[in-house]
C-alpha cells in the first residue's frame, strides 16, 4: 500500500470518527451540543461522550442558567474518559461542537491520552471575543488548552470544517 493510500486511509478514518462524534453531540440537551468519541488502542474499542449534566441530576431550567450550567455540567470529553476508564490510556480523542477548553484538557493529559483532533480555536484578533462578562471565551480556551496538551507531548491534531447539505468536510492543519 503506496504511503498516498495510507494517508487517505486515515483521513477517511478520522472523518468518520468526527462524523460520529457530529452525530453523539446531538444527544446533548443543551444548546451548544459537543460530541466526543475516544478511540481505544486497548483493545480497539470506542467510547462516546457528550455535553450535559451527571446521571441521576436533571436537566432542567438549570440549562438556562450560564452561571449554573456551567458548574453542574460535564463536558463530552470527560465523559468519553469516564466511560473509558483506564482504556483511555494510550487513546485517540475526537471532539466536535467547540475547541477543547483548558478545563477537559487536564483530564485528557491525565488519562494517557496520546492523541487529540480537536476544532481549531480562532488567534486572537481573528474574531470578536463575547462581552457578556457570563460568557466564556471558547476560542482563548482552546488556545490555552492546546498550549497545556502541548507541554504535556500530547499530540493535538486542529481541523476545521465545512458543511455542504447537511455533510461535514475537515481540513486539517497537521497530519
Amino acid at each position: 500500500m503506496s504511503q498516498e493510500t495510507k494517508l487517505e486511509n486515515k483521513i477517511k478514518w478520522r472523518g468518520r470518527m468526527l462524523d460520529l462524534a457530529r452525530y453523539v453531540s446531538k444527544w446533548s440537551r443543551d444548546d451548544s451540543q459537543v460530541g466526543a468519541v475516544l478511540f481505544s488502542k486497548k483493545g480497539g474499542d470506542i467510547t462516546l461522550g457528550y455535553n450535559g449534566f451527571p446521571f441521576g441530576v436533571k436537566d432542567d431550567e438549570r440549562l438556562n442558567s450560564k452561571d449554573k450550567k456551567l458548574n453542574i455540567i460535564v463536558h463530552a470529553e470527560v465523559n468519553a474518559i469516564i466511560a473509558a476508564g483506564a482504556r483511555a490510556s494510550y487513546g485517540e480523542l475526537y471532539v466536535v461542537g467547540k475547541p477543547i477548553c483548558a478545563r477537559c484538557a487536564g483530564p485528557i493529559i491525565q488519562s494517557g491520552i496520546k492523541r487529540v483532533f480537536a476544532l481549531k480555536p480562532k488567534e486572537e484578533g481573528a474574531y470578536t471575543p463575547p462581552t457578556d462578562p457570563d460568557a466564556t471565551d471558547w476560542h482563548a480556551m482552546g488556545r490555552l488548552a492546546g498550549e497545556m496538551l502541548q507541554e504535556a507531548e500530547v499530540e493535538c491534531i486542529y481541523y476545521t470544517e465545512t458543511e455542504t447539505n447537511g455533510v461535514y468536510s475537515y481540513s486539517y492543519s497537521d497530519l
